[in-house]
């Protein structure tokens, strides 16, 4: 069950998945510095529950490979980098959609106490 939450926010720019280093280390240093500038609390070994909203171009929704658990990663990587969670095993609860947009990519974190 979801309980309190903890984290909110909404990262804007190119969403990239693990296929392309190049993009996915622009990508991580993007979400890692936008997390980094949220007062955030140290969720040491706490249940969680994170929710994954990803709004992706419609054009590259139809051409390109855009596996859900491949945008998914690197965004926890990232949570795990900075020190928000100490291991991926702490989340219980993983929520991961995607929607097509013509407006600039985005995704929108969520993370909750998970009772």
């Amino acid at each position: 069950m979801e309980g309190s939450l903890l984290l909110t926010t909404s990262i804007h720019g190119e969403i990239s998945t693990n296929s392309n280093r190049e993009l996915v280390s622009i990508w991580r240093d993007k979400v890692e510095g936008t997390l980094s500038s949220l007062p955030l609390p140290k969720l040491d070994r706490r249940k969680l529950s994170v929710t994954l909203k990803f709004w992706i171009s419609s054009n590259r929704l139809q051409i390109g490979r855009n596996d859900l658990d491949n945008l998914v990663k690197p965004v926890l990587d990232s949570i795990k980098k900075i020190g928000i969670i100490q291991d991926d095993a702490d989340i219980f609860h993983l929520e991961a959609t995607k929607f097509p947009t013509n407006g600039e990519e985005e995704v929108h974190i969520s993370v909750k106490d998970w009772n």
